[in-house]
């Protein structure tokens, strides 16, 4: 049976992806429904986690998927991945399908607290490089003589010459230069069109409003309207996270078919915690988890020939 890796961030989210796994599991080992709409999850469901030991980490394991926080930002994501893919593969047990799943920021417009979103591009929105002119260098008034002064000869070289003032139009602005424009290499994973629609069709039993676009990552979390009106004008992302590129460098570089689903618990702005709702996002996400198991064909990376 082929093997899929969920890839999060954080315990927390770990956790709610693995509740919505367990679905509605029983010392009995009924077999009762367990995903949306009344569906029974497979046979395999109804196992116990386990643990399964990656390297230095240690995921959790229900049948052929296990779940692995990684920790948070690119280069824990990164790491995390990369040695989970490599462990599985020396093992003989390869994973065929990576999903990087966790919370995320959602940009007004295109997704709400509580809705589920699906990359179909997982964009580095900050790695590059800053281009353009500094801001104008602070003006120093010129001193002023009278002209009394300077004809009475207490001011011998004359009033100084007047510094020329602060441009009439403000400096432009400057541009950023992807790791695309730089040459060092591509900003963006796509994961497959085929596997985004059918991932889409698969959560859409869980009546969250499912949005599908660019997510992009960032290693900063953004926390003010400018930084976000920067990122909706260059990008027009439905979303921002932190790990989501990452795992898809990781999981490219073992030919290892991606996708990242994301639950939001805010929306990218001024930075308010008091406005986020975590609840809402883990719930979200681990009903996302009880479709995937509800519905095994959203875990199985058959790609659609284009």
């Amino acid at each position: 049976m082929t093997r899929t890796l969920i890839v999060t961030a954080v315990n927390a989210e770990a956790d709610a992806v693995c509740a919505g796994l367990m679905g509605s599991w029983s010392r009995s080992r009924a077999r009762t429904p367990s995903g949306p709409g009344g569906l029974v999850s497979p046979d395999w469901d109804r196992q116990l986690l386990t643990t399964s030991t990656l390297g230095p980490y240690v995921g959790r394991r229900r049948g052929p998927v296990t779940v692995l926080a990684a920790g948070p930002a690119g280069a824990a994501a990164a790491a995390g991945t990369a040695v989970a893919l490599s462990v599985a593969s020396a093992a003989g047990e390869p994973f065929g399908l990576v999903i990087a799943m966790g919370v995320a920021g959602g940009f007004r417009g295109w997704a709400e607290i509580g809705d589920l979103v699906i990359a179909d591009q997982m964009v580095a929105a900050d790695l590059g490089a800053e281009s353009g002119l500094d801001e104008p260098a602070e003006v120093i008034p010129p001193v002023r003589i009278s002209e009394m002064d300077r004809n009475l000869g207490f001011h011998p070289a004359g009033a100084p010459a007047a510094q020329p003032g602060p441009p009439a139009s403000p400096a432009p602005t400057g541009a950023f230069l992807t790791m695309d424009d730089l040459g060092l290499g591509s900003s963006t994973v796509r994961p497959d069109p085929g596997l985004v629609r059918r991932m889409t069709s698969v959560l859409g039993v869980t009546g969250r409003r499912i949005v599908s676009g660019t997510v992009i990552t960032v290693s900063t979390v953004t926390g003010t309207e400018r930084r976000a009106a920067t990122f909706t004008a260059r990008l027009d992302p439905i979303a921002e996270a932190m790990e989501g590129h990452a795992v898809g460098v990781a999981a490219g570089a073992f030919g290892v078919p991606v996708i990242e689903i994301r639950a939001i618990s805010n929306l990218v702005g001024r930075r308010d915690r008091a406005s986020w709702n975590m609840q809402a996002a883990l719930g979200s996400l681990r009903t996302a988890a009880a479709a995937l198991v509800a519905h095994p064909e959203g875990l199985v990376p058959v790609l659609d020939a284009e």
